[in-house]
């Protein structure tokens, strides 16, 4: 899993039926302990192939959580 500066991550790979792999996250501010985004499956709707595919497309989704909560904190400064 891929380190993002400032904030932990915590996932949990999940085995589903016939061989495919679900994924959940959480996402937590570092310095201010906030949660920025709660325990959750991002693809709620999708089972991944393999566990690589699942956390390649979680890094894509967490990129974007990142982004919108760093515009966020701009915009109230």
């Amino acid at each position: 899993m891929k380190e993002y500066e400032g904030y932990k991550v915590l996932y949990e790979v999940i085995a589903m039926p016939k061989g495919k792999w679900a994924i959940m996250i959480e996402v937590i501010h570092r310095d201010s302990g906030a949660t920025i985004a709660q325990r959750h499956n991002p693809f709620p709707v999708h089972a991944f192939d393999t566990k690589l595919e699942a956390l390649d497309q979680v890094n894509r989704h967490i990129e974007t959580l990142i982004v919108e909560h760093d515009a966020r904190q701009q915009r109230m400064a």
